[in-house]
């Protein structure tokens, strides 16, 4: 057994941005725990808002040590405070995007930071999706409401050049970001970044990116209306998928930035509160539609094994898009080199492991 069990055990349910086992909390805070360890796994993976909510949920927090309980408590009311800069910008975009004359769609943050309780998820920029043939009319919006593009570099913004421009559109199935200097706090740049592509290695890519637009759903609530975003559905999909290719694309692992808690949070999440057979449905129809099945299933799988998620559902539709090869949730790949890596310890303790590279061996 892992000599960090019990700590990786609590570490996961602190994870749980809801619905987190309030008895298995008290119980382990009632024991010796390696607190320092504990503190350290939470802060790099970006769930210490998750922790510290549920703690206080718990009412734990006068009963733990300090040292340990006040950089949760910054971390989560920092987060709040960004969150909040966040939704105003979110409202500023609001007010841009009346005028759009095509269809778009907001992805990961800008819906996830209104569903999570407030200070649990934060993000720094707004993604959007648009058919590549506005990539012109977007620009010509964007710019017309004060932004340029360019770099964002310590608090410093650097004017992309031409070339610039024109090597993120023709390689990267983006372009690049848009900034603007709005000085709210916490949040003094406003980035949108804007994609034409979801980087799926599913065939006839610009058709998927054209059928995700034509269901969008106006679920970002805001004072003066909404904003669309993806089906829940493709919303969930279009997350497991990028999940997927960084957790197993050799380059991230090496710059240790494969795995994070936080992911696993928000797939949690949506699965916690879309779940049903109507659902279900529509994710495998999906999924199989575009070929997405290795990115959902290790998603997924490791999803309910990180969380020990008992779902009859969930199960269901894990056995359902389960690929013929099983062994691809245990693969790293190297594009670069054309070659193929495993791990063969368990997963919990290979998301916890400070070395993953030395765990990989080649196939």
């Amino acid at each position: 057994m892992d000599n960090k069990y019990q700590e990786n055990k609590i570490i996961l349910e602190l994870s749980k941005p809801q619905n987190f086992d309030k008895s298995a909390v008290v119980s382990a805070f009632s024991k010796p725990l390696d607190l320092p360890y504990i503190l350290g796994q939470l802060l790099f993976n970006r769930v210490g808002g998750n922790a510290y909510h549920a703690l206080r949920d718990c009412e734990l927090l006068p009963r733990i040590n300090r040292e340990f309980r006040n950089p949760l408590k910054m971390i989560y009311e920092s987060s709040v405070a960004r969150t909040e800069s966040f939704l105003k910008a979110e409202e500023m975009l609001s007010e841009i995007f009346v005028d759009a004359d095509f269809p778009y769609a907001l992805l990961k943050g800008a819906l996830l930071s209104q569903i999570y309780p407030i200070g649990l998820r934060t993000s720094n920029d707004f993604d959007i999706l648009i058919n590549q043939q506005d990539v012109q009319r977007i620009t010509d919006l964007l710019i017309a409401n004060g932004f340029k593009q360019g770099f964002l570099r310590n608090d410093n913004f650097t004017p992309a050049t031409r070339s610039d421009i024109i090597f993120a559109k023709m390689n990267k199935g983006e372009t690049v970001p848009f900034v603007k200097r709005i000085d709210l706090p916490h949040m003094p740049w406003l980035e949108v970044d804007v994609n034409f592509s979801l980087d799926f290695k599913a065939k006839q890519e610009t058709d998927v990116v054209k059928d995700f637009l034509s269901r969008t759903e106006k679920s970002i609530k805001l004072k003066n209306g909404a904003l669309p975003t993806l089906s829940h559905s493709d919303f969930l999909i279009h997350l497991c998928a990028h999940l997927y290719k960084e957790a197993t694309t050799l380059h991230w692992v090496n710059v240790q930035r494969d795995l994070s808690l936080y992911k696993f949070s928000d797939i949690f999440l949506l699965l916690d509160l879309y779940l049903d057979e109507s659902f279900v449905n529509d994710l495998v129809e999906t999924i199989f539609k575009y070929d997405l099945k290795d990115e959902c299933y290790y998603t997924f799988y490791y999803t309910r094994e990180l969380f020990d998620i008992s779902n009859p559902l969930l199960d269901t539709l894990i056995e359902q898009i389960k690929p013929e090869d099983e062994e691809v949730i245990k693969q790293v790949y190297d594009p670069a080199q054309k070659k193929t890596y495993k791990f063969d310890i368990n997963y919990i303790e290979y998301l916890f492991n400070s070395n993953r590279l030395s765990c990989l061996k080649e196939v």
